[in-house]
């Protein structure tokens, strides 16, 4: 079969399942559609597992209308509809919430996303949904890491299963293993519908994130396979040669060089 790119999605999405244990048995999984090359790719990703997993699930998209005037679903909810997948649109007024409340220094951008996710939260925990698939790829891992590394001085990322902050609902980020450039390539195979949000705030994007992307586009051409090592280095965390403060009464013994944690590989 021709290795198209959304045969790569769905392979990368079938090891992350596997690897991490984000699936099991009677989920009901909840995709959160934004509208995006990469939350299209995802949906039909575990569109096509589901229907060749080992095991049962229900899946379902939910998308976030966060005003009416910014956000057109109608083209999101018709290929939905042809397609049969099982689609709700919350309908919100974030734009307008961000507006009221936005103070200085906030990314507006940041503000919305935690709106939103209050939201599906609050709407996967009251219809029963037990898990919520967001569309977060390997670059999104790999930059939030640099972030937190240098301007918030924490080792610190995202994570492929968790609890939400909430403690009802839990996360899981089947695109782990998957880069931005093969959601594009993935979402124009689909046709999919793409639909941007056109905000006033759209311009104010977080600079950071762009200055780190465009870092690691530079050192990937210089050195390939970095983001992937980055990834991987997320999984491979020598305690004892870091400034934990309990790391002192750690064993000696380290593993070997090319040992990975279960999940984590070099690609």
């Amino acid at each position: 079969m021709k290795n198209t790119p959304f045969r790569k999605v769905i392979r990368l999405v079938g090891k992350a399942i596997g690897d991490f244990g984000l699936i099991e048995d009677g989920d009901r999984v909840q995709v959160a559609l934004s509208g995006g090359k990469d939350s299209w790719s995802l949906l039909y990703a575990l569109r096509e597992l589901q229907r060749k997993a080992p095991v049962r699930f229900e899946l379902a998209a939910v998308t976030i209308n966060p005003g009416k005037s910014v956000f057109e679903t109608d083209p999101l909810v018709a290929r939905l509809a042809h397609d049969r997948v099982g689609c709700h649109v919350i309908q919100g007024n974030i734009v307008q919430v961000v507006d009221q409340y936005l103070t200085e220094g906030t990314n507006p951008c940041a503000f919305c996303a935690r709106l939103r996710r209050g939201m599906l939260y609050t709407y996967a925990a009251r219809e029963g949904w037990n898990k919520i698939a967001l569309g977060h790829h390997l670059d999104d891992f790999v930059e939030t890491l640099l972030l937190n590394m240098l301007f918030n001085g924490t080792i610190k990322g995202m994570s492929p299963l968790m609890k939400a902050d909430d403690q009802r609902n839990i996360i899981i980020r089947p695109l782990v293993f998957v880069t931005e450039e093969t959601t594009r390539a993935c979402a124009r195979e689909l046709d999919a519908p793409i639909v941007e949000c056109s905000c006033s705030f759209d311009e104010s994007r977080i600079h950071r994130r762009v200055w780190v992307k465009s870092m690691l586009a530079r050192i990937e051409a210089e050195v390939p396979g970095a983001k992937s090592n980055l990834l991987a280095a997320m999984g491979r965390v020598h305690h004892r040669h870091l400034l934990t403060a309990w790391a002192r009464d750690l064993p000696s013994e380290q593993p070997e060089r090319g040992e990975q944690v279960r999940g984590i590989t070099h690609r």
